[in-house]
């Protein structure tokens, strides 16, 4: 398959590592989101540890913590709207960096029990939305200047957040035996605010703002039915290839975002539950669930770039279907793990499944919900990403609820019919919404 660059000849493979490069923007975004992951990812797997020893809280009030991030998709709605209006991402997204890691220290030299609760809500909140705004920002370069290579320079955006949270556990658990918990706590805000020197000196491109914004895609079959979609009928396609959008509704992207949590939130349900039972009832041995969890995020670096290059070449709807159908076999197999022998290798297999949904999902996902909505980038990238948060929580009531009456393996039957309703309505909403990026 040969690409072809915007301008017209034939040339190699687009190479999406070779576009990253050339701009300074998407350079300095991709530095600064292996940055911001390494700090996130060392504090993520401590902050139960922290509200138990350093604040005295109980292991239910903790869990309770995790409920705070509901208000996520408001504070998303509402950063992403205040940068789609300013013109601005980085500046958005600076503001949020800088509110991120007063959180954070905030949150390091908090003595009250509700502290982390308003501070979470308060400041961190923003701080995730803010960080969605660099996702706007790459979207608006590609759109500005686009490459034989879109969903590849996505995709290598989105390995390097992956990357983040392969090194930060292990560098978190390493740091907290020898720091302690609350300057763990600090090195994390400070890790957010080192994130914008990678940006220093890059200019992004202005969002264009109004009721109409122009996007600059290859004639295609799949870009006409996007065209009759938006306008209700056969829409003309001007000889330049750069067609006019009306401002949308954000109804698909919330369905589209609603679609991502059903398919998600067994993650959490998984992260949870899953090392438990290889403990408590299979008994396997320590080093051995260490390398089967972490045998997925290892997987997600290579399938991700490999989702890119299939989305290229059938389409990103027919991807995403596949995710899809991975998440409900990644939880089929968990929860048949006990009459499966040997019973690790269902486990292995549902590991290597879920790194498939989380390769399609985290890459391709994104880009659907900013051209469900391309006239505020901002505000569909902020509200997708934060279903990040709503999926902790969902999956935090689908385990608890799951573990007491089913039990384990087979609460994980639970998220298994979850995420068959989400490949159902995501079947329902690709028949009735273009999804997919045009292919070149």
């Amino acid at each position: 398959m040969t690409d072809h660059a915007p301008g017209g000849g034939a040339g190699a493979p687009a190479s999406a590592t070779r576009y990253i490069l050339r701009s300074r923007l998407l350079r300095g975004a991709f530095l600064s989101l292996v940055i911001s992951g390494i700090g996130m990812s060392i504090t993520a797997p401590q902050i139960t540890l922290f509200l138990v020893e350093e604040l005295h809280l109980t292991d239910s009030q903790a869990g309770l913590y995790f409920l705070t991030n509901l208000i996520a998709p408001i504070t998303g709605y509402i950063v992403g709207s205040l940068s789609d209006r300013m013109g601005s991402r980085l500046l958005v997204f600076r503001i949020s960096a800088v509110a991120g890691f007063v959180g954070w220290a905030l949150m390091a030299v908090a003595m009250q029990a509700w502290m982390p609760f308003a501070i979470n809500m308060l400041l961190l909140s923003g701080a995730g939305a803010g960080a969605a705004q660099l996702q706007a920002a790459v979207r608006d370069e590609l759109n500005r200047a686009p490459t034989p290579a879109d969903n590849g320079v996505v995709a290598v955006m989105r390995t390097a957040m992956a990357f983040g949270w392969v090194v930060g556990p292990v560098l978190g658990a390493v740091l907290g035996a020898m720091l302690g918990l609350r300057p763990l706590l600090f090195l994390t805000g400070l890790s957010i605010l080192l994130s914008l020197v990678p940006l220093i000196g890059a200019r992004a491109v202005p969002p264009r703002r109004g009721r109409e914004s122009e996007i600059r895609m290859p004639q295609t079959d799949e870009a006409l039915g996007e065209d009759a979609f938006e306008a209700g009928g056969d829409a003309p396609v001007p000889a330049s290839g750069v067609r006019t959008a009306r401002r949308r509704s954000m109804v698909p992207l919330l369905f589209f975002t609603a679609i991502y949590v059903l398919i998600m939130c067994g993650e959490t349900v998984k992260l949870a539950y899953l090392p438990l039972y290889m403990d408590r009832g299979l008994h396997v041995d320590a080093a051995v669930r260490g390398a089967i969890i972490g045998l997925q995020p290892l997987i997600e670096l290579p399938l991700m770039l490999l989702a890119a290059r299939l989305a290229d070449r059938f389409g990103v709807t027919r991807v995403l279907m596949v995710g899809a159908a991975m998440a409900v076999g990644a939880h089929v197999s968990y929860a048949s793990a006990a009459g499966i022998e040997p019973h690790i290798a269902p486990l292995i297999v549902g590991q290597l499944l879920m790194a498939g949904v989380i390769a399609t999902f985290g890459v391709l996902g994104i880009t659907v919900a900013q051209r469900l909505l391309p006239d505020r980038v901002g505000t569909a990238s902020s509200v997708f990403l934060s279903a990040y948060a709503i999926n902790a929580a969902l999956g935090g009531f689908v385990g608890s609820v799951g573990a007491a009456w089913l039990g384990m393996p087979h609460l994980f039957w639970i998220p298994a019919g979850i995420a068959a309703l989400g490949a159902i309505a995501l079947i329902v909403l690709g028949s009735i919404v273009p999804l997919g990026s045009p292919r070149r």
